[in-house]
């Protein structure tokens, strides 16, 4: 897969801030500061992950408009092309040193998700779809979901309430949390977990996502709650969407 010209700039810029974000994480361990002063620099961290990214983005396309989780909305002269952006999805596990986080960039044309990437720093694994073009890992290993329609031995991930979570695990499912949902969506659309299921969550969680289920051929529903949030459920099959959104 040698990739389009916007999911090259989308990789481009990911890569870039993941540098920043892998030196960062680095100092972590380092660090003798108080609690405040750790959350300072891990919101230091998020800022200028975001910041790299929206510079690199505007560079190549100039007129683009942003949605992004540190900045917010950024209107510009094409309002028609908007580039979501996630500088750090997980965090909490990022601030606490545990290796499991993302950076996620998505564009949407006219209200569409059009091209996805989710980039892991520490591993380098670097999810990308694009619609009509299938799911990646990387530039060559092409990705499909697991295809399992049994919720029984089928690996969740949620970020829901505890009863649900009991619900789940009566139906006889393996359950995971993990603290970043764009790592749990790239390794769904990758046949690692095989559904996911999220209450509360924002656009920027789960834009690039969205594109890399379905061109890796999953199942996919999400809803605007009244609070502007939104929640999501997704698998590898419908079978098994239906029977997990019949225990939410």
């Amino acid at each position: 897969m040698n990739g389009s010209a916007v999911l090259h700039i989308m990789t481009k810029a990911a890569e870039k801030a993941a540098f920043l974000l892998v030196r960062d994480f680095g100092e972590l361990e380092r660090l003798q500061v108080s609690r405040k002063g750790f959350s300072n620099f891990v919101t230091s961290a998020d800022r200028k992950s975001e910041e790299k990214i929206v510079y690199e983005l505007s560079k190549a396309r100039p007129g683009f408009s942003f949605l992004c989780e540190e900045s917010g909305f950024s209107e510009n002269a094409d309002k028609s092309s908007v580039w979501v952006v996630d500088p750090i999805d997980g965090t909490n596990n990022f601030m606490r040193g545990i290796p499991y986080f993302a950076i996620n960039i998505a564009l949407m044309n006219d209200g569409k998700f059009t091209a996805g990437v989710t980039l892991d720093p520490l591993r380098g694994d670097c999810f990308k779809a694009e619609v009509g073009g299938g799911a990646f890992l990387g530039n060559r290993n092409r990705i499909r979901v697991s295809r399992r329609a049994d919720i029984e031995e089928a690996v969740v991930v949620t970020r829901v309430s505890p009863d649900i979570d009991a619900k789940i695990v009566a139906a006889g499912a393996i359950l995971r949390k993990t603290g970043s949902l764009a790592l749990d969506l790239a390794y769904l659309a990758a046949g690692k977990y095989d559904a996911v299921a999220a209450k509360d969550v924002h656009l920027w969680d789960i834009a690039s996502g969205l594109v890399l289920l379905r061109e890796a051929g999953g199942f996919v529903e999400y809803e605007k709650a009244k609070s502007g949030t939104y929640n999501i459920t997704a698998a590898a099959t419908s079978k098994l969407l239906g029977k997990v959104k019949a225990l939410l």
